[in-house]
């Protein structure tokens, strides 16, 4: 079997997942193939050609650059081999409007005020709520754009929310201790259950991710994931839901359905349930049209 496996030209930071997964792939007789969505020699009609089985979405982690020339890609490549996870699921996970949308259908939640392109009075009165604010892209990766606020940088927020605003929408969050300390947990969802779970401790624009192994998921950070899961408006084959512990209780701070890291470094059982969901997806697909 030949699975496209999709990232970007240069990636922004080091992918831990790639080696492991190339490595099991190639044991269960598959040939990986990584697809630079952004090189242009990666077209629809070389897809074609080389004939994959199916494509997943890893590390194309520069893809807030481009957003909807990044969906046009996952489109097209789409109608020459299944993709996972699909092109709707990542319409919809591609912008952080999707907490939102979590939180409206009862999922705890990062209290989150999305604020559109050029909407200036509403990150105003969003900033003026929190003391210790988070602004952050509404479409990004990892650290980008990503910037905290403590209580005496009202203006410097306020000024950087404005010039975010100018070329693209934004959230406003308040700022979680929890973050820091006991950092947040991310549990990993790989085709129908929980596999593990990691500590991550926070970053912003230009720092490193600091992991380390979590231990298993509790009963109430797996009441909140599953929810999240259930309230997702599309199939998935593989999730990450990032939590974190508030003066509130605990809640979810992003669902990440495209493309997550998966810590496959801290479980090989997460690693084969993957492999799997790869071959499981691959043989349900059957084939697809013409490029």
């Amino acid at each position: 079997m030949r699975v496209g496996l999709v990232t970007c030209k240069e990636l922004p930071e080091p992918d831990p997942d790639a080696a492991p997964l190339g490595r099991a792939l190639r044991q269960r007789g598959h040939t990986p193939v990584m697809l630079p969505w952004d090189d242009a020699s990666v077209s629809p009609d070389e897809l074609h050609r080389a004939n994959f089985d199916i494509i997943v979405i890893r590390s194309p982690w520069n893809y807030f650059l481009a957003a909807d020339a990044f969906v046009h890609w996952i489109d097209q490549a789409n109608k020459c081999a299944p993709v996972i996870n699909t092109a709707d699921v990542v319409r919809w996970n591609i912008h952080k409007g999707y907490l939102l949308e979590l939180a409206a259908a009862g999922v705890a939640t990062i209290p989150t005020t999305l604020v559109r392109k050029a909407n200036t009075r509403e990150a105003a009165d969003a900033i003026a709520r929190c003391s210790d604010v988070v602004i952050k892209p509404a479409i990004g990766a990892g650290s980008f754009g990503a910037r905290r606020f403590r209580q005496d940088g009202g203006a410097a927020a306020l000024d950087f929310a404005m010039a975010s605003l100018t070329d693209r929408d934004i959230v406003i969050q308040p700022y979680i201790a929890g973050f820091e300390t006991p950092g947040e947990r991310s549990l990993v969802w790989i085709n129908g259950m929980w596999t593990h779970s990691v500590c991550k401790k926070p970053r912003f624009d230009g720092e490193d991710e600091s992991v380390d192994s979590g231990g298993p998921p509790t009963a109430a950070e797996l009441e909140i994931a599953n929810a999240a899961i259930r309230a997702v408006p599309h199939d998935i084959h593989y999730a990450r839901a990032d939590l974190v512990k508030s003066e509130n209780g605990l809640m979810l701070s992003e669902l990440e359905l495209m493309e997550p890291s998966l810590f496959f470094d801290h479980s090989e059982s997460a690693l084969a349930q993957f492999i799997g969901m790869i071959e499981s997806a691959a043989a349900q697909g059957g084939p697809c049209p013409p490029c």
